[in-house]
Formats: structure tokens, C-alpha cells, sequence
């Protein structure tokens, strides 16, 4: 008989005491049945019998897995060179952006982090980057934007799961405050812009000398003046107007198209002063092209070669053969016109929603922008301070060149002076005095080397009252001085 035992009863699942009998089958306990669920449910591996083990790290993987907050270690291996080829293509920026950032890339950020992994990209090894980038004299803002493009590829790397954490940090108040002093921006004076342009139709003919003045008196950018057409001027109201979808000239890589100017606010109608209308109209009249400022051919202009070749010169001063133009602002740009243009209107009382209305600026106070106009008799005050400058111009003299010291013998002669005194003669030099003709002119007879020796040319005959200048060098009226017939070195 057997013997009853306390307690709970473990039976071995793979073992059996007594042989099965015919027909009948043998099931797993309650028990050992929920755990082979479980571990079939789980997908692991457990045998029969035994504890399923388990470490924190795995458990973490399992938990991030179910929120989607893994990142494969496998990403981080991905070099910044292949993750630049994935990332660039797919960006929708203008081609004047992507060209920058593949200028940036290939120069700069791929020299130094091209074949780095993304997970081994570190912010100590930026630091050192920038670092280094400022000692070999490279400007902060350029720095600041190569680092900026870097940053923006991490993040899109971090959006993609590839690396956790972007390692460029944005960091305030560390370091040196100033690492360079910013220097104001050059501008001129209407004296100034008016010289330019005279210097700048001598060396790029009557349009250059225009689209300087235009420049310098509308505010206008380059891009908006060199797409300026026909249409969008009209000349009998005063008016200019910036197209909201083809007022600008974009180029890049050797390409030219028309598109919308830099900002929605670039966009705008600007009143022209009366003078610069009369300028315009008669440009135009004999202008046989659609664009207001084209080349010979008709085409648009090329930025590059026209500083290059008109502007530089005329700001900057030139010497060659057969041209001479001297220094006015040296340092001054293009863009430096429409700095000037914003000066002349802040010295002339202009408020500041006309200057951003005229400038096509976004003011940072956007009620200020939206309740604030240009009244009729702000535009009529501007317009004539802006006529007064250029008759200011136009009637003040200007040296022809750069102001040098004289001595005392060799001062410039007086206007009057200058009437009475004619070029000097050619004639030989006489036997036994000085040919001191310089500056003086001799109603004498002059003599000419000839094939057949020596020739005596009649002597010139002075008017009534006019001015004969002696040897000493003062005019006198009376005799007229008779040279002797110079000897010659055969003789």
C-alpha cells in the first residue's frame, strides 16, 4: 500500500514511474505547458525544465526595439563621404545654395571629416577643426557656415538613426569674445559716385556710367538692375519696378537666369527723381534692346567681368597705356552703392518704413511694417533731397587727380597766364647759349635739319597786342627777337 506524502507533488515531465498504458497519452503539466508558450511566444530557445537567463543590456535593446528608439551600432560605421552622397541629392535648395555647399564639402569639411565615420565624429574633433580653420586665417563668419552645413548633415544623420547625437555644439560665452574686429562698410558721397561713374563710362562706355548713377540713387541690387527690362519702367510716371518672379539675374557655374529677387519684400516699386528719368529716357531712346543695361550684343552682363574689368578700375584707380583713372574710394563695392543710398537717406530725415519701403527691407517690428505707410509728402521730401544731391554733384569740381606737393619754382601757372603762353618751339639748340624754351613760346625763326643741310623757316608774325615771350621769360609786346643761324656739328 502506498504511503500518502504532505506537501505538493513535482513530477518530472521526460520521466515516468509506471510505462504508459495502451491508448492512453501522457500531457506536459499546467505548469511546464504556460512556459513553453511563453518561450515559443518570445521566440527564444528555452528548454524544457529550465530558467530562461536574461542580462540588463539585452532587456534594453528589447525595450527600445518596442518603442523604435534603437539605433544599429552598423550606421555609425557610415563614413560622412558616403552619407554626403545619400544626403545632398535629395535637398531642395536654389542652385546658387547647392553650388556653396558643394564648394564647402569638397574644399573643407570632406578634407577633414571625409573618411571618418559618423559615430567617431566627435565635438573635441570640430573644436580642434575650427580652431585650426581661425590660426590659418580664415574669416569667423566662413568658419561659422562650413560648421553650420556640418551640423545640418549630423542632424539629418540623428533624424535617420544613424548616430544618437549630433556633436556640433552650440555653445555661448565660451572662449574669446572677439576673435576679429568688424569693419563698417564702405560708402560715398554723391561727389564721390558721380566720379566713379564718369571713370567708369570712360572705361565701359555710357551704360556703365548710367548704371552706376542708378545704382547709387535707387538703392537697387545688381542682380535687380541687371534684369531691369523695358516693361518695368515707366518713365512717364517715375516709376521702377522690381518683378516679384523675374526681377533678378541669378548666376552660377557660367549659367545666367531670370528669377524672383533675394527677399518677398526685395519686390517693390521705387520712385525715381527727376533728373535720373531724364537720364533714363535718353539712354533709351537710343538703346536698341530689350534690357535696360546690356552689353553690346544685347545680352545680360556678367557680374565678375564687369567689376573686373569697369568697376575696380574706376574705384580703385588705373594706369596703362592710354587710360588713366585715379583713385576715389578704394574698398568700395557694388553693393557698397546701396549702403550709400540708405546713408544719403538717413542724413536726409528719411523714417525708416520709406528707407525699407525704398530698399525693400522687412522691418523686425511687425507692427510697425503693417500699420506704417509712405505718405505722398515724404516721397515728394525724399525725391528732392535726392534731386539736391545730384545738382550738388554735378556743380562741385573735383581734382583731376591726387592732390601733390609743388615746389615753390614750379607752382601751377594762373589761368590768364596759361592763355598767353603758347607751347614751346622746337627749334636746335644755338651756338653758344642755353635752350632754355621750356614753357615759353619764341616768335623767332626756326631752323630745320633738311637733306640739303640747314633751312630757315619764315618767322611768325604776332598780332596787334600780342603777347611775345623773351628769353627771359616775360611777355613783353614790341621787337620781336631774332635767333642767329645755329651752327651745325659738321661745320
Amino acid at each position: 500500500m502506498p504511503v500518502a506524502r504532505s506537501g505538493p507533488v513535482s513530477i518530472a515531465p521526460t520521466v515516468s514511474a509506471w510505462p504508459p498504458r495502451a491508448g492512453v497519452q501522457i500531457s506536459d503539466p499546467p505548469a511546464t505547458a504556460a512556459r513553453t508558450a511563453s518561450a515559443s511566444t518570445r521566440g527564444d530557445v528555452v528548454a524544457l525544465g529550465l530558467s530562461r537567463t536574461s542580462t540588463p543590456r539585452s532587456d534594453d535593446v528589447e525595450t527600445d526595439q518596442r518603442r523604435q528608439l534603437w539605433i544599429d551600432p552598423a550606421g555609425g560605421r557610415l563614413t560622412l563621404r558616403s552619407w554626403v552622397e545619400r544626403w545632398l541629392p535629395v535637398q531642395d535648395l536654389d542652385p546658387r545654395t547647392v553650388d556653396n555647399y558643394e564648394s564647402y564639402l569638397r574644399c573643407h569639411v570632406l578634407v577633414r571629416f571625409g573618411a571618418t565615420p559618423l559615430g567617431e565624429i566627435t565635438a573635441l574633433d570640430i573644436d580642434a577643426w575650427v580652431k585650426e580653420s581661425w590660426e590659418e586665417g580664415y574669416a569667423a563668419a566662413t568658419v561659422v557656415s562650413w560648421v553650420k552645413l556640418l551640423s545640418m548633415i549630423l542632424n539629418d544623420a540623428v533624424a535617420q538613426r544613424l548616430i544618437p547625437v549630433n556633436p556640433v555644439r552650440q555653445r555661448r560665452r565660451r572662449g574669446r569674445r572677439c576673435q576679429t574686429i568688424a569693419r563698417e562698410r564702405i560708402w560715398a558721397t554723391p561727389e564721390q559716385v558721380l566720379r566713379i561713374a564718369n571713370q567708369a563710362g570712360m572705361l565701359g562706355g555710357q551704360i556703365a556710367r548710367l548704371l552706376v548713377i542708378t545704382a547709387a540713387w535707387t538703392g537697387c541690387r545688381w542682380g535687380e538692375l541687371a534684369a531691369l527690362h523695358r516693361d518695368n519702367l515707366d518713365l512717364d510716371n517715375g516709376r521702377l519696378v522690381v518683378d516679384a518672379r523675374v526681377g533678378s539675374l541669378h548666376e552660377s557655374r557660367g549659367r545666367r537666369w531670370l528669377g524672383p529677387p533675394k527677399t518677398p519684400s526685395s519686390a517693390r516699386t521705387i520712385v525715381l527723381p527727376p533728373f535720373l528719368i531724364r537720364l533714363l529716357r535718353r539712354h533709351l531712346e537710343t538703346h536698341p534692346y530689350e534690357f535696360v543695361f546690356a552689353n553690346t550684343c544685347g545680352s545680360w552682363l556678367w557680374r565678375s567681368t564687369f567689376d573686373r574689368r569697369v568697376l575696380r578700375p574706376a574705384i580703385d584707380g588705373i594706369r596703362k597705356p592710354g587710360v588713366r583713372a585715379y583713385p576715389v574710394c578704394p574698398g568700395l563695392t557694388f553693393h557698397g552703392l546701396r549702403h550709400s543710398h540708405e546713408t544719403w537717406l538717413i542724413a536726409g530725415g528719411a523714417p525708416e518704413i520709406a528707407q525699407a519701403r525704398r530698399l525693400g527691407h522687412h522691418l523686425p517690428n511687425r507692427v510697425v511694417e503693417v500699420y506704417s505707410h509712405v505718405a505722398p509728402e515724404v516721397e515728394t521730401r525724399l525725391l528732392a533731397d535726392l534731386q539736391r544731391r545730384w545738382h550738388k554733384a554735378t556743380r562741385s569740381p573735383y581734382p583731376k587727380g591726387p592732390k601733390q606737393k609743388t615746389a615753390a619754382n614750379n607752382r601751377p601757372q594762373t589761368t590768364q597766364r596759361a592763355k598767353r603762353n603758347r607751347p614751346a618751339s622746337t627749334a636746335p639748340i644755338t651756338a653758344g647759349r642755353r635752350n632754355n624754351g621750356t614753357n615759353t613760346s619764341r616768335a623767332a625763326a626756326t631752323w630745320h635739319q633738311t637733306s640739303g643741310g640747314l633751312e630757315r623757316s619764315a618767322p611768325e608774325t604776332p598780332q596787334q597786342g600780342q603777347s611775345i615771350t623773351c628769353r627771359s621769360g616775360s611777355p613783353k609786346i614790341g621787337r620781336i627777337h631774332q635767333e642767329a643761324p645755329p651752327t651745325s656739328r659738321n661745320d
